[in-house]
């Protein structure tokens, strides 16, 4: 009777602290979260990584550097295997050119001439035979109407052994002095030949020239 009483007394007590019990495994098992694999922890771990890595800043491709030139193309002409100089504002061109037909300038034979009020310059090559003979070599640019004064004169000008020669023409009044030169360079004779108003301009003029002279096989 009094277990029966008990039980009736304390029946409500009893359904109350039941329901707290299912009320708290409840919430216990909705706030407990999963343990993650080892495995996983891993592939996380190293994806992280990866993403934390910064991205590689391309290797710039090289571009080609031209060769320096040992001096200013200023006041040069560079063609057909040889370089020369000449004055500022002045140009040499195929005197072949002006020829009906016209003649091509060559590798091994060509002739280039410039002029202006106060000067006239010409340059002739051809390839070099079994000896050399400098007046030989200057008459190949040496008009009718122009004379050879004095004696010839040979002189080392940078490598080369250049000769040369004053001359006086009559083929223009303007220009009645000036002298001609020839040298040997690469397999080649080279002839040069100024015009100028007054005596005693030519060697400045050659040397010049033949300061940025350069030329194939040199």
């Amino acid at each position: 009777m009094v277990t029966r009483n008990f039980w009736r007394k304390n029946k409500f007590f009893l359904l109350v602290l039941a329901v707290f019990l299912v009320a708290g495994a409840i919430i216990a098992s909705c706030n407990s979260k999963p343990t993650p694999s080892p495995e996983a922890q891993i592939q996380a771990a190293v994806a992280a990584t990866l993403a934390s890595i910064p991205s590689v800043t391309p290797y710039p491709i090289p571009t080609t550097v031209p060769s320096p030139t040992p001096y200013s193309l200023e006041g040069v002409f560079c063609e057909y295997g040889f370089c020369i100089g000449h004055p500022q504002d002045f140009y040499l061109i195929d005197q072949g050119a002006t020829r009906q037909p016209p003649i091509a300038n060559t590798y091994g034979y060509g002739i280039l001439f410039g002029y202006s009020q106060t000067l006239f310059i010409q340059i002739a090559w051809t390839t070099s035979g079994p000896s050399f003979d400098p007046q030989l070599t200057m008459r190949y640019i040496l008009e009718e109407k122009e004379a050879l004064q004095g004696s010839l004169d040979a002189q080392l000008l940078g490598k080369l052994n250049v000769y040369y020669q004053p001359i006086t023409t009559a083929v223009s009044t303007n220009l009645p002095f000036g002298g001609i030169a020839s040298w040997q360079c690469g397999g080649r004779d080279f002839a040069w030949k100024v015009y100028t108003p007054q005596d005693g301009m030519a060697p400045a003029l050659l040397k010049q020239a033949i300061e940025k002279f350069r030329c194939q096989n040199q």
